[in-house]
């Protein structure tokens, strides 16, 4: 029997969009006999969401951990590391739109056939279904400036960043994948202690792919397809423009300042 587990992170999430998102997870996991779906709730002053999510944790359908302080997306998805029991984790995005249970069971079964990869990261595509070109390769600075400054220089050099030369098509291992979604082998995500928790927002991605790789190995798989609207505002904000370079910062003080 696999268990899976699956958390998500809400910070002032609308209702319809949360409703929306328990009913595509709980329907595509149904087949499974143990399934855990944890919802962290870091917008405790959303008195909306809040009343909404409790009415969720009392009917059993989702287990629901409010922390006291809301101290980030990593340290949101660590808080049910104590209580795993879980053979698979699955990190998944409120505006994430998974069309059928075929992509979750596809997954699991290439995660139990290959035991030598600790984390997944499916093709990841736009309602409309354009591919999502979030698959990168490992960060440089210069890699990040292009990325800061948005200016019209290195388009061969920025391609290559995201993988456009290698397409979207083919299986292979990775070193930079996407939060939006993410499968670990429920050990290694215990291993490893999650998120490091000193980026609030940001680069905590591209950390626990190298920190996964460290012991074991991160593979993308295009055999299995997943939908993100994304929903990611805060980026465009000048705050939000602050907390992503405090976090790049943070991302190469850590592991290094490979420039080029």
């Amino acid at each position: 029997m696999t268990a899976i587990s699956i958390t998500t992170v809400l910070y002032n999430n609308q209702v319809e969009t949360v409703q929306k998102l328990v009913k595509n997870i709980l329907m595509v996991t149904k087949g499974f006999e143990q399934v855990d779906y944890y919802l962290v709730n870091n917008s405790i002053d959303n008195k909306v969401l809040t009343s909404y999510l409790n009415g969720l944790d009392r009917k059993h359908l989702v287990h629901v951990i409010t922390p006291t302080e809301n101290k980030g997306f990593g340290a949101g998805n660590n808080l049910v590391i104590p209580i795993l029991r879980s053979d698979y984790h699955f990190l998944v995005n409120p505006d994430i739109i998974v069309k059928s249970s075929n992509e979750i069971t596809n997954m699991v079964h290439f995660m139990d056939t290959h035991k030598e990869y600790g984390l997944l990261s499916p093709l990841i595509k736009f309602p409309n279904g354009k591919v999502q070109h979030l698959l990168k390769r490992e960060s440089t600075v210069l890699d990040m400036a292009l990325r800061f400054t948005g200016l019209p220089f290195f388009s061969k050099r920025k391609e290559r960043f995201v993988n456009l030369p290698d397409g979207y098509r083919s299986l292979h291992e990775a070193s930079n994948v996407p939060g939006s979604f993410m499968l670990f082998r429920t050990n290694i995500f215990k291993d490893i202690r999650g998120f490091d928790e000193r980026y609030f927002l940001y680069m905590e991605d591209s950390d626990i792919t190298k920190k996964v790789n460290a012991i074991s190995k991160t593979i993308f798989y295009p055999n299995a397809c997943i939908y993100h609207e994304w929903q990611r505002k805060n980026k465009k904000s000048v705050h939000g423009i602050v907390q992503m370079m405090n976090s790049t910062i943070k991302y190469f003080n850590k592991w290094g300042w490979k420039f080029l």
